[in-house]
């Protein structure tokens, strides 16, 4: 019953810990190598998808409560993603009429903007699984988000400051990377803490849901039971 649930923890639980490894490596080596830039936008969404899509497919096997929890994450995902549909066009709209210039309030929401994109991430992440843990692991989720905050914040304070910059390469075509790329990158790799939390936190509701797994299957073979468990989860 929980075949699907189990599949997309276990994609994300990996997806935390090679992001985690990413970023925390473009921490302690800043200025060779910067996958922290990339990763950041493309393989969090990504495995993200890859896990909300085995949720939708198992909707069936579980409780109200997990089912209005797994609807709320897809939402709260899709609100994130729309993030960058607004920088993006934004964005457009700045470099197709130049003589808009940058307005301050531009520079506001395109931050705005690019940090609900990485915070959204994140905020789904610990919503899906926020009922399935205990205490001590609902406390590190919102660790994480704490983290995250922080850090979605800063990039996005630095992306709005840089804004004029980019449309100034986009203008001139330049291909070159620009040169507040790094510090950004150094900022995003702080979320190294975040994708570590996190990765605690699933870790414990893979053994939240084996125990009760284990619990459903010994009721199920009692005798004085015989029948099918209930598909709830939850420390209680």
């Amino acid at each position: 019953m929980t075949k699907n649930l189990r599949i997309s923890l276990t994609i994300l639980t990996v997806g935390f810990g090679i992001e985690g490894i990413s970023e925390l490596y473009s921490l302690l080596l800043p200025g060779a190598v910067h996958p922290g830039i990339t990763f950041l936008f493309l393989f969090p969404i990504a495995v993200t998808v890859a896990g909300l899509a085995f949720l939708w497919v198992g909707q069936h096997e579980w409780n109200a409560l997990h089912r209005e929890r797994v609807r709320r994450a897809h939402l709260i995902f899709v609100v994130s993603l729309l993030g960058a549909v607004v920088a993006g066009v934004l964005f457009a709209v700045l470099w197709r009429y130049p003589s808009l210039g940058v307005p301050l309030w531009s520079r506001g929401l395109f931050g705005a903007a690019v940090g609900s994109l990485v915070l959204g991430t994140f905020v789904t992440y610990v919503l899906l699984v926020f009922h399935l843990v205990a205490r001590p692991s609902q406390a590190i989720l919102l660790a994480s988000i704490g983290w995250a905050l922080i850090v979605s914040a800063l990039v996005g304070a630095a992306m709005a400051a840089n804004l004029p910059t980019l449309l100034a390469l986009a203008t001139h075509r330049t291909l070159s990377v620009p040169s507040f790329v790094a510090p950004v990158d150094v900022l995003a790799s702080y979320l190294f803490l975040s994708y570590f939390l996190l990765l605690a936190a699933y870790v414990d509701a893979h053994r939240t849901i084996l125990r009760a797994h284990a619990g459903r299957a010994a009721l199920d073979a009692s005798p004085q039971t015989g029948g099918p468990g209930s598909p709830g989860f939850g420390p209680g």
